[in-house]
């Protein structure tokens, strides 16, 4: 039985090189500044709506815990919060509520950046894969 050769960087150059002069050999075109810019885009708000959705998992699983049962979904949680955070008797002991406010808190400012983030344009976003979900 014969072993094949190992890869190695010499090896990969030359099959570069070689597919490289061939004539039916297809180049893919560089992307714009734009192309680029909205892909860099669509990374941060994904990054970012990811961070949000780990956050208010974490705010549910905290809650959880202490037998605070909250539905899925944003509006949910915020209306939960509202009514943990903001009534006149307290529900959580202090270090806790000091926590979870903190976190509501991060949360606000993630919902913000991503609004800020946004494109303008609808047409920008319907060119974005997946930006429904921010």
């Amino acid at each position: 039985m014969r072993t094949a050769a190992q890869k190695n960087d010499d090896r990969d150059a030359q099959a570069i090189a070689g597919a490289a002069t061939r004539p039916t050999m297809r180049f893919v075109e560089l992307e714009t500044e734009e192309q680029l810019d909205m892909q860099t885009l669509h990374r941060n708000l994904d990054q970012m709506a990811g961070d949000r959705t780990s956050l208010m998992n974490q705010i549910r699983s905290l809650l959880l815990e202490r037998g605070y049962i909250v539905a899925q979904g944003r509006a949910e949680l915020a209306a939960r919060l509202g009514e943990m955070l903001d009534g006149d008797k307290p529900v959580l002991r202090t270090r806790i509520h000091r926590l979870v406010s903190d976190m509501r808190l991060r949360w606000i400012a993630l919902d913000e950046r991503i609004q800020i983030s946004m494109p303008s344009s609808p047409t920008l976003l319907t060119q974005m894969s997946g930006c429904g979900g921010y």
